[in-house]
């Protein structure tokens, strides 16, 4: 009578939650709405309340899932297109905390180290950022690692200074010719 009881307890369980399938399909298909909107520029925040939730809720019951690195990274590309600086560098530090072997965790330093110098000025947090990425996976993306370094080569330069660099470079490749 125990285990028919138990099995009933665990049927009902697994009947009220929602499948692997379906919650992947639901994800998707926020992602879908959301990237839709930003597309056409208009902001749907009932899509990105849906995404949001959807991706939260996925993480909170298969945080082990092979999608779930996917999905929190793709929630910080939307909000890096929504412009929404503060949370997209959130969701970035979170996917390399939370998921450091992933694909998404290299790129997710890289996108901080980006933001924190292109977008906000903070020059410090770019250079951690970049430096992190340096040491964790400079093996991963050779292009990637080349552009980091690029990038701090150039941290804080404006574009006439890069400009004269450049310049500089062609006169005296010009003249050894």
């Amino acid at each position: 009578m125990r285990l028919l009881i138990l099995a009933f307890v665990i049927g009902l369980t697994i009947s009220c939650s929602p499948s692997r399938e379906k919650q992947v399909s639901e994800i998707n298909t926020a992602f879908e709405d959301v990237n839709k909107s930003l597309a056409a520029n208009k902001a749907d925040t009932a899509a990105m309340r849906r995404t949001e939730t959807a991706v939260n809720n996925y993480l909170k019951k298969t945080p082990d899932d092979s999608l779930a690195s996917k999905y929190l990274f793709d929630l910080g590309l939307v909000y890096q297109n929504q412009r929404r600086y503060d949370k997209a560098l959130a969701i970035f530090e979170r996917c390399y905390r939370e998921y450091p072997d992933s694909k998404q965790a290299s790129t997710s330093v890289f996108l901080q180290g980006f933001l924190y110098a292109n977008v906000l000025n903070n020059l410090d947090k770019a250079k951690e950022k970049y430096q992190l990425y340096l040491n964790k996976y400079s093996n991963v993306d050779a292009k990637m690692t080349g552009d980091v370094q690029l990038e701090l080569q150039n941290l804080g330069k404006s574009a006439d200074e890069l400009l004269k660099e450049i310049q500089q470079k062609d006169d005296s490749t010009q003249r050894q010719s």
